[in-house]
């Protein structure tokens, strides 16, 4: 493993760089605070495909400082991401995105078109209006920093909010899912920074607060979708994900119908680790017919 330091706005962005030196890039950007961990089994199988992988902590969720909320809405979290690419010399890549990572890869697209050879979004932010209800509480000042701060999650909120029913009861998964949870003041001031930065304007937000749904209206490119169907791009979600709903990616197959749109049953949102198996012969089929349609197929 290559480890490199990208220092950007005052910023430290870790790269953890694993597989085939002369390998097909592919850049992996995590969830809300979350790490490799999370996306492990996709990292392992697209370096068994042959690629050359870089996993990209935003800063407070791998090194300090944490990030600040003038500098935390996606686009400049996006910024963030290309200029590791550019230090890095990748010119041309796949990005696999999970959650915010995903809506960060779509704001990469939009900013540097050139650079994305093909998006891989597991139940991503951005492409929607709602998210879980919890995050009108986290974007009210006293109250959101009261509850987005440095603790570890539990068994009945992993099994509420974050696991389907497919895999909630199966004690051993969740536990994993818990020895895994590293939390820090650092993490949970870059988590602040973001849910504050990309909030909807003041009234808006006002609305949301009294009705359901919109709380990804600050940052939402639902109606700019279409803009993606050049690139060739595949989108997994969980049937029963209570953190972003499945019914983003309903929307996404009509404004884009030539992505690969798949919904795994009864998984929720670490849809990664529940259907790892899953998960990875949807991107080893893509990879095969969408990414490199030219290249014989290689066993994981």
């Amino acid at each position: 493993m290559r480890e490199t330091i990208v220092v950007r706005s005052g910023y430290r962005i870790r790269v953890r760089t694993r597989g085939p030196r002369n390998g097909p890039d592919a850049v992996i950007l995590p969830g809300m605070g979350a790490t490799a961990f999370a996306l492990a089994p996709q990292i392992r199988r697209l370096q068994a495909l042959g690629y050359r992988t870089h996993v990209i902590d935003l800063p407070g969720f791998g090194l300090t400082p944490a990030l600040r909320k003038e500098d935390a809405r996606f686009s400049q979290l996006a910024d963030l991401v290309i200029a590791a690419c550019d230090q890095l010399g990748i010119e041309r890549t796949v990005i696999l995105g999970h959650s915010l990572g995903g809506g960060i890869a779509l704001y990469v697209t939009l900013q540097r078109r050139a650079l994305v050879a093909g998006l891989i979004l597991i139940a991503p932010a951005a492409l929607g209006m709602s998210l879980v209800w919890t995050y009108k509480l986290f974007c009210l000042p006293v109250i959101g920093r009261a509850l987005l701060q440095p603790r570890r999650g539990t068994r009945q909120y992993l099994r509420y909010f974050l696991i389907g029913r497919a895999r909630r009861d199966d004690a051993h998964f969740t536990d994993q899912l818990l020895r895994h949870d590293d939390q820090s003041a650092a993490k949970a001031r870059s988590m602040r920074a973001i849910v504050w930065a990309n909030q909807p304007p003041r009234l808006r937000r006002i609305l949301v607060l009294l009705s359901p749904g919109g709380e990804q209206s600050g940052f939402t490119l639902r109606d700019t979708a279409a803009t993606f169907r050049d690139i060739p791009t595949l989108v997994l979600w969980g049937s029963d994900d209570r953190v972003i709903s499945a019914r983003d990616a309903d929307h996404f197959r009509v404004v884009s119908p030539e992505a690969e749109v798949h919904i795994a049953a009864g998984m929720g949102h670490m849809l990664p680790l529940e259907a790892a198996h899953w998960t990875n012969e949807h991107i080893a089929s893509f990879d095969t017919r969408r990414l490199r349609p030219t290249r014989p197929a290689r066993a994981a």
